[in-house]
């Protein structure tokens, strides 16, 4: 009967042991820098959108951060739209609707310096566009590059710093040898963030978990050889350090009225994610060398280690086309506290299984396999041909960007 007893014990304990196994972790995230994801690309189910929702109609996430996300507001950018702060809602409804979300989401300053033309802001593509641009925060129109959270968890606090201006969080910054796209001096009001930095805090189980989402300026000149972009991504990220850390390596003292905005304490359970412009390797960008300081906890990804040892698998960035020679980038980024676990750190960048089929005419197949697809790129005065995986080809037409997945459990 002892014996009975014992051997139902151990089976009852390992059961338990399985059943916690194969439980889903509390915390599975995407993050998604979505190209340019506008109001008109939301309403109209573009077929860019629907490439999103292929690339991630397999991916079970309770987390979805994006970046580049319009805060429609009404007559933006042009008459005809009507909302207030409903794309969100609407993409989250088109990629899964089975969930309730709740939303977490607040105009970006982008755009908000831009100029109309004959009653309408221009759209990107439009000829003489970059005239009438907003060259402090960039941007066509006003909330064109925001960020958004959205979590099938309740949302019981949120925190959004977008009007901090950057001599405030760092006084000895000298903003006059800058200028910007126009050759014009920086002016000293300028904002720190220009897009926004937003905590949003869940409850998960009881425990608070702080979300952080930050859409960094681009560590790039674009032709301007005295843009404040590399300074200001990295004082961004020093930002983000001194928030998640409770130091950075310059003296922090805020104004008055961001007194509530205090540290996390180290106790807190946070993750933290977003398109930070520049890569951890960098040798000279400031802002590499914050990354690198972020990485030397071990919680960074994709990490330095990451990107030293298997660089094609960590890439989150590409330009575009199917040049072999095309720009490739590691600018997506998660970090997280240490009281967290991670299950799975992953690109979601599919395998490209390029084929290559020559340069010139007559390069064609017969015929190309269903999983594939042919494309095509110029290369020394020839048109070349090739094909890739269907996957591989979705994802690069659903953004310039590949999506970060993350499951996490706690500690």
């Amino acid at each position: 009967m002892k014996a009975t007893l014992f051997l139902f014990f151990v089976f009852l304990m390992s059961s338990c042991s399985l059943l916690k196994t194969f439980q889903s972790p509390p915390l599975q995230v995407i993050h998604y820098n979505i190209k340019e994801l506008d109001s008109t690309k939301i309403q109209e189910s573009s077929k860019q959108l629907q490439n999103v929702k292929s690339l991630l109609e397999k991916e079970a996430f309770n987390i979805f951060s994006v970046n580049e996300i319009q805060f429609d507001k009404p007559q933006i950018p042009s008459p005809k739209y009507m909302t207030f702060g409903l794309n969100l809602h609407e993409l989250m409804n088109k990629l899964n609707d089975k969930e309730n979300w709740n939303i977490s989401f607040s105009e970006a300053n982008t755009g908000k310096k831009a100029r109309k033309w004959k009653g309408r802001y221009f759209t990107p593509n439009m000829a003489r566009a970059r005239k009438y641009a907003d060259h402090l925060n960039y941007g066509l129109f006003p909330g064109q590059y925001s960020t958004g959270l959205a979590t099938s968890y309740e949302i019981v606090g949120k925190v959004v710093v977008n009007d901090l201006k950057w001599r405030e969080f760092i006084p000895q910054r000298n903003l006059a040898k800058y200028l910007d796209a126009k050759g014009r001096k920086i002016p000293s009001t300028i904002e720190l963030f220009d897009k926004s930095f937003t905590d949003t805090i869940v409850n998960i189980k009881g425990r608070k978990v702080h979300l952080i989402t930050l859409h960094t300026v681009p560590a790039f000149h674009f032709g301007n050889q005295k843009t404040p972009n590399y300074q200001r991504n990295a004082d961004q990220l020093r930002f983000l350090e001194w928030y998640l850390t409770g130091k950075t390596d310059i003296k922090v003292k805020l104004p008055d009225r961001y007194a509530h905005l205090i540290p996390l304490d180290e106790e807190s359970i946070f993750i933290a994610m977003g398109d930070w412009n520049t890569e951890v390797d960098h040798p000279k960008n400031p802002g590499s060398k914050v990354l690198r300081r972020l990485d030397e906890t071990g919680r960074l990804f994709p990490s330095l280690a990451d990107v030293k040892k298997d660089r094609e698998n960590f890439i989150t960035n590409e330009s575009e086309g199917h040049n072999p020679k095309r720009m490739k980038l590691v600018l997506d980024y998660l970090y997280y506290s240490k009281n967290l676990e991670p299950s799975e750190l992953t690109v979601l960048r599919p395998k490209e299984e390029r084929l290559f089929l020559g340069c010139g005419k007559n390069t064609l197949p017969p015929k190309i396999e269903p999983d594939r697809v042919h494309v095509t790129y110029f290369d020394k005065g020839k048109n070349c041909h090739m094909t890739v995986s269907k996957k591989f080809h979705t994802a690069k037409n659903a953004s310039d960007h590949f999506p970060i997945k993350a499951k996490f459990n706690f500690l």
